[in-house]
């Protein structure tokens, strides 16, 4: 058993030698069979333990929606919007306001839509 594994073995050096040396001298052109151990040994070498890139500043925005989300602080409450009617500048014009409103009752919007 001992003197086959060192030949299997042997045998699987060899064959990474040409391998590397055929992909060496020929590049990309060197057949299929030759070239598949690099692109593997480059994956498994350099590829996947690479770290994800940090991003170039924190995003404030994020945090302070996550911090908002999780009740970490206090949120100040919106000012709403004011109640009085809206004021449309096209003359005498007939068209319908419609209010969006939160679930507490707040105004959250208002939509005029104008028809002259």
């Amino acid at each position: 058993m001992g003197p086959l594994l060192a030949f299997s073995l042997g045998l699987v050096a060899f064959y990474g030698f040409v391998c590397a040396l055929t992909v060496e001298l020929l590049g990309d052109e060197a057949p299929a069979w030759l070239r598949w151990p690099r692109p593997v040994w480059q994956a498994i070498a350099h590829g996947w333990r690479t770290p994800a890139p940090a991003p170039a500043h924190p995003d404030y925005a994020k945090i302070a929606r996550l911090e908002r989300e999780l009740g970490l602080i206090d949120v100040e409450p919106e000012r709403p919007i004011r109640a009085a009617k809206t004021v449309c500048l096209t003359k005498n014009c007939m068209g319908e306001t419609h209010e969006i409103r939160t679930w507490s009752g707040m105004l959250a919007r208002r939509i005029h839509e104008c028809e002259s």
